[in-house]
């Protein structure tokens, strides 16, 4: 074999790829640039809102042999922020400070994730975990004053209980506004109850309406009251239908009156092709079963009524609707 084809067929081949052996392990033992955080989670544990942004460290590595830039970072919630240098040199560090408002934290646990945004082509984000509670300077229990169903022109009272976690004289505490026309409030003298008196109210619908806990250092919790004023007596259901009725015939159904308290039922006013028993045969109860009658032969082939029932419970009669549908004779 001359020295040529030695050359060309051995000696050149086996040195490109040492080389290229050599170029792959370097590169697999030292990136170009590379960010490495010492840890992928941080924990701020329980933050009291009222002391004010907290503020973490946590330190980041460039493990490559040349610079590496931040291009962004996304801290993944609206709470914290996140500050640290736009560069870090080859196998140096730098320190990402991450600061959190307490005061803007959901109420339990929660957390998020942040991603750093670097110029390395093959890993170019790093992500960082970020947990933490918040503390409340105050809190109501319920943070609702809900009434619920009340009926007209009754008075109705609940009790929250106020937690301060904050040192600060309780005794100054206020309840705003101070005077309100549908609704009156008590405090204990160590503030830690806070009773709510609401009524009579006169008109039905809903009702809502907010108090606000006002503390001394200006701080504040809003309370919301609701309520819906409905009929001393209601009919369930509320709408009879009586669907596809055969001539000839007298279908019925039945409603039901509920009344919070006993009541009589004083008249009812039905068209001339219905007719309405009192089923239970009660005087005076919270609760009548009544019977509604459909008289077929003598009614049109649509029956597009109305029944209404007038109680000793309310000034107003109860309306209910009545819809048929005569099949064809």
């Amino acid at each position: 074999m001359s020295k040529r084809t030695i050359i060309t067929t051995i000696i050149i081949p086996t040195l490109l790829i040492s080389g290229l052996i050599i170029f792959l392990i370097n590169n697999l033992q030292e990136p170009s640039a590379q960010l490495i955080l010492a840890q992928q989670q941080i924990h701020f544990g329980t933050l009291p809102e009222w002391e004010g942004p907290v503020t973490r460290s946590v330190i980041a590595r460039n493990i490559g042999r040349n610079t590496l830039h931040i291009q962004s970072i996304h801290t993944g919630c609206s709470y914290a922020e996140i500050t640290g240098p736009d560069a870090i040199p080859p196998d140096a560090e730098g320190i990402f400070h991450i600061t959190i408002n307490p005061e803007i934290l959901p109420a339990d646990e929660t957390s998020a994730t942040a991603t750093i945004f670097t110029d390395n082509s093959t890993n170019p984000s790093v992500s960082l975990t970020i947990i933490a509670t918040a503390k409340r300077f105050a809190t109501l229990t319920p943070d609702t004053c809900e009434f619920g169903d009340i009926t007209p022109e009754t008075t109705h009272q609940k009790t929250l209980t106020l937690t301060v976690n904050a040192p600060l004289n309780t005794s100054d505490i206020r309840l705003l506004p101070l005077s309100h026309p549908r609704l009156t409030w008590e405090m204990t003298p160590d503030s830690s109850l806070i009773t709510i008196q609401l009524g009579p109210l006169k008109d039905r619908g809903n009702f809502s309406s907010l108090l606000t806990v006002a503390f001394p250092n200006e701080r504040t919790l809003i309370l919301p009251i609701t309520a819906k004023v409905v009929a001393p007596v209601v009919a369930q259901p509320e709408t009879l239908r009586y669907e596809i009725a055969v001539p000839g015939t007298q279908p019925s159904l039945e409603f039901t009156l509920f009344g919070a308290t006993p009541f009589k039922v004083l008249k009812v006013t039905t068209p001339d092709v219905l007719t309405v028993v009192n089923v239970d045969n009660t005087d005076e109860s919270p609760r009548k079963r009544l019977k509604v009658v459909w008289n077929v032969p003598n009614a049109p082939n649509i029956l597009r009524e109305e029944i209404q029932v007038l109680t000793t419970a309310d000034p107003r009669p109860i309306h209910i609707p009545v819809y048929g549908f005569i099949q064809n004779r």
